[in-house]
């Protein structure tokens, strides 16, 4: 079991916490290539190999601004499997941690839980299931303690079922466990954290169960004509002007996509309120890219027209 850097609890009340897998939450894993692995595809331990995944430095700010304490929770089986050092894990988070950092050199993380052990590891000091290795959720519980962190307003985000089962079993609402990539309507880190700053946003809800019922509707834009979200700066502008109607309107964007011709919007509530959104993103951004000259408007001007 290892932490790093040594916890160091802040002083006044609890601080609510967001907990982040690293593997496929943070960076890059299961797209990296086979060189990367030098035993088992999936062992990450050679700092070199690290990768941010699109979005995430960004997001780690963001909820660092916010007042959330960040903490990293991963799973290190390489180690329990002998094909990995605990210091080689450790540098891995430690190349973590540089990447995540801001100009000034300080790291939005507030410190890093590595659970060592396996079921079938190959060292007897590491076999067996570990209060710590998720689904269990000792490392969570240990951040709350070491760390003065409040479970009860806290988040987790993660790419597999066991980071969710983790959160549920240190008592986090579900509605906080959030699982992120292609099995998810929730894309990545930086889709999480918009949900994650929308709801700290809006009005304290004590009926968390009705949280957990809204509907997720999702919703599309396709272009009248061409690929006009080649342009970087018009795909820019649309997902900028969806996420300041979604801050104005108290709409939770669960997810936001753009392919060339078309955005994606999976949203935290009915299906006459997405059509609502998706109406005004139409109207908002036809009348800024006509304004700046445009031949034609980027949308069908009535969703009949798609």
């Amino acid at each position: 079991m290892t932490r790093f850097p040594p916890p160091n609890p802040p002083e006044g009340d609890p601080r609510p916490a967001v907990f982040l897998d690293r593997d496929d939450t943070l960076i890059e894993n299961s797209t990296l290539p086979r060189e990367a692995f030098p035993t088992k595809p999936g062992d990450l331990y050679l700092p070199d190999w690290v990768r941010l995944l699109p979005g995430v430095r960004d997001a780690c700010h963001g909820l660092a601004d916010a007042g959330f304490t960040l903490v990293i929770v991963t799973n290190q089986g390489c180690i329990a499997r002998g094909a990995a050092t605990p210091a080689q894990a450790e540098a891995t988070n430690a190349r973590v941690l540089d990447l995540l950092a801001r100009d000034d050199g300080h790291s939005p993380i507030a410190a890093v839980y590595a659970a060592p052990h396996h079921p079938q590891a190959s060292l007897n000091d590491y076999r067996g299931d570990h209060a710590w290795r998720k689904p269990n959720p000792g490392m969570l519980l240990a951040a709350a303690e070491e760390c003065r962190l409040d479970l009860s307003r806290s988040w987790i985000v993660g790419d597999a079922e066991r980071d969710v089962e983790a959160g549920n079993a240190a008592g986090l609402h579900p509605s906080r466990c959030i699982r992120v990539g292609p099995e998810s309507t929730i894309p990545g880190l930086a889709e999480a954290a918009r949900l994650i700053l929308d709801r700290k946003n809006q009005p304290e809800r004590t009926d968390e169960a009705e949280i957990v019922s809204t509907p997720a509707t999702t919703a599309v834009l396709r272009a009248l004509d061409g690929q006009p979200l080649a342009d970087e700066t018009v795909r820019t502008t649309v997902v900028s002007v969806a996420h300041a109607i979604a801050e104005r309107t108290g709409v939770a964007v669960l997810s936001l996509t753009t392919d060339e011709h078309s955005i994606t919007a999976t949203l935290a509530t009915h299906r006459l309120a997405a059509t609502a959104f998706m109406a005004e993103l139409r109207r908002a951004t036809n009348a800024w890219h006509e304004g700046r000259g445009g031949d034609a408007p980027l949308w069908p001007r009535t969703p009949t027209d798609d």
